[in-house]
């Protein structure tokens, strides 16, 4: 198939399509320059793949009712959201027509182009909100369907300072936010003192991976209060009425490159009105005492 008429345009040299049952055109790859157009703007889909850096997985694609849902551009392109105009090679939207996620490079890392390449290439934005501004390289940044922020995902290597509710937090990977703009959730970059209903808790997680920051180990309700946790650093003791105690503490697991390695599973705690949840086990805290000490990592 060489051309195919859509809601935004035609387009052409179409070298692989795919449909939906109804017969809507659910993605495709082009092979030659078109134009589409949007509530923001005309677009370029990308259509060759000369630059040995670019992913060409397909041009566009859309759902089910024709609505556009992603676009891959031939060259980066600027997109007007709610915080000023973004740059981007990749875009995806909500099936409303707002933007949903923005990400400003889309480099196809291999033996031939690197991360670093790629975080080079990369250009520092700046950002304003409630909690604080800075300038930084981006991974990527995530919208709610009414066109507020609702997450933004950061380099590795970098890091940025959130003032909440709990003093300032050093924040790697990224964090997310409510949709009238209150810090949602964080990922701390080392050890964070939260003072909770329980005691005195460490927020942290060797685990936590970063693929994207749409959901982080610190999170808070939208009053400001932490709302769960993960602790690699805590060990807590419960004693109830009768004098019976439990023990909760990280376990230890082997490395997945390593296994003479022993790598921190951490603590989930969740607190919900009267109760807190560790792990699976809830407990009421009226009810219960609580006590918090440091881990301590057992070698075998």
């Amino acid at each position: 198939m060489k051309e195919f008429v859509t809601k935004y345009g035609k387009l052409k040299g179409i070298n692989n399509i795919e449909f939906y049952t109804n017969g809507v055109i659910k993605e495709c790859k082009l092979s030659e320059y078109c134009e589409i157009n949007t509530e923001y703007g005309v677009f370029i889909p990308q259509y060759d793949d000369e630059e040995v850096r670019h992913k060409y997985k397909r041009s566009l694609s859309f759902y089910e009712s024709g609505n556009l849902k992603s676009i891959s551009f031939q060259n980066g392109t600027s997109i007007e959201t709610s915080i000023g105009k973004l740059p981007a090679e990749l875009a995806l939207f909500h099936e409303n027509g707002n933007i949903k996620r923005i990400f400003p490079l889309n480099g196809k890392i291999t033996a031939y182009w690197t991360e670093q390449n790629e975080y080079e290439l990369s250009k520092e934005l700046d950002f304003h909100f409630e909690f604080g501004s800075f300038k930084k390289k981006i991974i990527g940044i995530n919208f709610y369907e009414v066109g507020v922020v609702k997450s933004i995902t950061l380099w590795p290597k970098d890091f940025i300072n959130i003032l909440s509710p709990y003093g300032m937090i050093e924040t790697r990977i990224g964090f997310s936010l409510y949709p009238n703009g209150a810090i949602k959730s964080c990922e701390p970059r080392r050890q964070t003192f939260i003072n909770t209903v329980i005691g005195e808790l460490h927020a942290f997680n060797y685990d936590a991976i970063g693929l994207n920051a749409d959901t982080n180990s610190l999170n808070f309700k939208e009053n400001g209060t932490v709302k769960s946790l993960y602790t690699s650093l805590d060990k807590i003791t419960i004693k109830d009425a009768s004098g019976s105690s439990r023990i909760h503490e990280p376990g230890l697991k082997p490395n997945n490159f390593n296994d003479k390695i022993m790598d921190v599973v951490p603590l989930k705690i969740e607190f919900c009105l009267s109760k807190v949840k560790i792990n699976d086990t809830e407990y009421n805290i009226e009810s219960n005492t609580f006590f918090v000490d440091k881990f301590v990592r057992k070698f075998l």
